[in-house]
């Protein structure tokens, strides 16, 4: 998986340096149509078009039955029967499609999200860190140990320990703009998790370590080693709004619809049938 997360963040951090030149709306934009493009050619070389070019003319023809014989109640009917089986049949040569198209869909979705799911902490603004140890134990001990760069501040009262819960809690701060690393523990055991801080627009991780999905989602940072006493170390950044027409819409349902026009768009210029 470490592997995977490397190939990928690099890809992402080259195309969204490509795209540095634009806001991060406009990026969304371009990104959206570029995922439009891909997921339409990825559709037409694994889909059988022949055969779905061929449904829908079917569909289309009983469509038209219904339409010319709507007072010839049994062929009317027939025609509607027809119409629900060539669904079907336009559903199940779908399947094989969309089942390969989810990989790399979900695979441009996590670059996307690194960047467009949370906004780095603004200067001056306090942020939770969340360090999850591995047993008990380590709450008491090697858990307490962090080393912060000059310019990050921890509230004086920390860290808050849960023993029960395996945990440690400390709150941080920090006028100075810039990423900061955070290095977790000592000795042969430390972990290290960046702290983004500004006003600006870039890739960040919230998680190190963790189970799958936080893995997958929000990191784009190396495992924890299976030998380190840490299980997970969490940065609790503030949500990312992307406001359009002057609502607050999440960059995921603007990414889907706006890659589902773009594709409606171009599919006739690349002749696929879906």
């Amino acid at each position: 998986m470490d592997l995977l997360t490397r190939i990928m963040v690099n890809l992402g951090d080259l195309c969204f340096a490509l795209l540095s030149f634009f806001s991060p709306l406009v990026a969304l934009i371009i990104i959206s149509a570029l995922t439009g493009v891909v997921m339409l050619l990825i559709w037409r070389y694994t889909s059988n078009q022949k055969a779905i070019e061929d449904v829908r003319k079917k569909i289309s023809a009983h469509l038209l039955a219904t339409r010319l014989f709507k007072d010839d109640l049994s062929v009317s009917f027939a025609a509607q029967r027809q119409i629900v089986w060539q669904a079907f049949r336009l559903l199940a040569h779908s399947i094989r499609p969309m089942l390969i198209m989810t990989v790399p869909f979900v695979l441009i979705m996590v670059q996307i999200g690194l960047r467009y799911e949370f906004r780095l902490l603004p200067p001056g603004e306090t942020v939770n860190v969340v360090v999850t140890m591995k047993d008990a134990e380590g709450v008491m001990g090697l858990g307490d140990q962090l080393k912060l760069p000059a310019a990050i501040d921890a509230n004086e009262q920390d860290p808050c320990r849960a023993v029960a819960l395996r945990t440690i809690d400390w709150r941080l701060r920090s006028d100075t703009a810039g990423v900061f690393a955070l290095v977790f523990g000592k000795d042969d055991d430390q972990i290290t998790l960046p702290l983004a801080v500004g006003d600006g627009f870039g890739r960040l991780s919230r998680f190190r370590g963790g189970g799958f999905w936080d893995r997958l989602l929000f990191s784009a940072e190396s495992s924890i080693p299976d030998a380190s006493a840490f299980e997970s170390i969490e940065i609790d950044y503030p949500a990312r709004s992307t406001p359009i027409f002057g609502y607050d819409v999440h960059w995921l349902i603007s990414l889907l619809v706006l890659s589902i026009i773009f594709a409606l768009i171009f599919k006739p210029f690349m002749k696929v049938h879906i």
